[in-house]
């Protein structure tokens, strides 16, 4: 650990006291908001995923049957790791509680930070880094996930449990390898793209033996046969899911195109997703956004290669890798400005909050005027990213209000029906337990005669 002198009082309140304040305020604020807002009411793939999931649990003829449920795909993906928190929770409370599941999910950006934490605790000016971290991530951009307990869960723990196993590579050793591979198990089965992360796991070993050379051959080897392993099991039983739409009548869509505008489109929804933080409404400032900050990173790894840690590099090119999964999957299909109006954001949003954190750890040129100028921006970025995105939230919310009260439940490309036979199976069985009505004026206090 490097030797710096005592600081004097006041610039030890500039360096540690404010900043952690600060930090401490950024992360009560979002779970405050989300605390305060978060609604016990089902939404779209909430309804299939989670509650149709715990119905056929409880129904599940002994343990074959409810593992069989656990396991089952979800549309393109595995969500098991997310169904056993769903189901944990579901013990615990004794019901499906959506507000209970929107609060757990959000705690994995704190779990995150925390990660952050551990590659800068030994650093003069931590607590100013991860506050600029904490600004860049903790905010209302990705709104469209916020509030929505099985987005929510996909997108956030999917990166969670691939930082964590990323992390826990580092320096690896026998126990350290174990929890990488369980950590890394449940980032692939909580998104599709998580299968990823066993690749970026195999450059962090590769890394520990060929550059700085010390760990032996055996540890890539052995992960090698386990990544083999736990991908053959995620696609036993996996069936290539089929739109319930012809998505060649889609508008814009490249079936038919030549190869030249379909490799623009492709390149330009990547460097999109990857820029998406900073704006809703141009997508030539999202790509060129995005094309910034893939150099940006691609220099800094060139540099630091040699570094024995490496961790937030490998975690912001699982981001980058994860971006192009999703390029891969939609842009076919999607126009470009869609990544910028969907939770799609949300990658864009953490490459951005992961990068910065490398960049200044990394660097380290910052004068203490200097560090508090990008905190600056990173403050003035938060307060936009929360004024301006709360009220598409709100939007939402009030659609999901009106909805709820008319006894409506929906979800995108499935039967009304269905939708609405699995909410009320699960209301018949105590599994889930609706709010009044009519939300949100059933709550007020004046509605409670108080």
């Amino acid at each position: 650990m490097a030797f710096y002198p005592k600081p004097l009082p006041m610039l030890g309140l500039f360096e540690r006291w404010l900043p952690l304040l600060a930090l401490i305020a950024v992360i009560g604020n979002h779970f405050w908001f989300v605390y305060i807002h978060a609604i016990n009411i089902p939404y779209e793939d909430d309804i299939y995923d989670f509650l149709q999931f715990v119905n056929f649990v409880e129904a599940a003829d002994g343990a074959k049957g409810a593992f069989s449920e656990l396991f089952k795909q979800y549309i393109f993906h595995r969500t098991s790791a997310s169904r056993i928190f769903v189901y944990a929770a579901y013990l615990t409370e004794g019901e499906v509680n959506f507000r209970t599941l929107t609060l757990l999910a959000n705690l994995q950006l704190l779990m995150i930070l925390l990660l952050f934490y551990f590659t800068v605790r030994g650093e003069r000016y931590r607590w100013i880094w991860l506050l600029v971290s904490a600004l860049l991530l903790l905010h209302l951009r990705a709104h469209e996930i916020v509030l929505f307990s099985q987005a929510a869960f996909a997108y956030y723990s999917v990166f969670f449990f691939a930082f964590g196993g990323l992390f826990a590579l580092h320096k690896v050793t026998v126990p350290k390898f174990l929890l990488a591979a369980i950590l890394c198990t449940f980032s692939a089965f909580s998104y599709a793209s998580g299968q990823i992360v066993w690749l970026v796991g195999l450059a962090s070993l590769l890394h520990q033996c060929f550059i700085s050379g010390r760990r032996s051959l055996m540890y890539p080897v052995i992960w090698l046969l386990v990544t083999v392993a736990v991908l053959f099991l995620w696609k036993v039983g996996y069936t290539e899911y089929t739109p319930p739409f012809d998505v060649r009548q889609i508008p814009g869509n490249l079936f038919d195109a030549p190869f030249h505008q379909v490799l623009q489109r492709y390149v330009a929804f990547f460097l999109i997703i990857l820029g998406s933080a900073i704006t809703e409404c141009s997508t030539w400032g999202a790509g060129v956004a995005g094309l910034i900050l893939i150099a940006i990173l691609s220099l800094t790894s060139l540099r630091f290669i040699r570094h024995d840690d490496i961790r937030l590099v490998l975690c912001c090119w699982f981001v980058v890798a994860s971006a192009a999964a999703v390029t891969f999957g939609k842009a076919m299909w999607h126009p470009t400005d869609y990544v910028l109006t969907t939770r799609y954001s949300f990658l864009g949003v953490l490459l951005l909050s992961t990068l910065a954190l490398l960049v200044q750890t990394k660097f380290k040129l910052f004068k203490l005027h200097v560090v508090y100028l990008v905190v600056l921006l990173a403050g003035t970025y938060w307060v936009w990213a929360n004024r301006h995105f709360e009220d598409a939230l709100q939007e939402t919310l009030n659609t999901r209000y009106e909805s709820f009260n008319n006894n409506h439940f929906w979800a995108f490309a499935k039967a009304h029906a269905d939708s609405q036979a699995i909410v009320r199976h699960s209301i018949l069985v105590g599994i889930y337990n609706p709010p009044c009505r009519p939300l949100p004026t059933c709550e007020s206090p004046a509605s409670n005669g108080e």
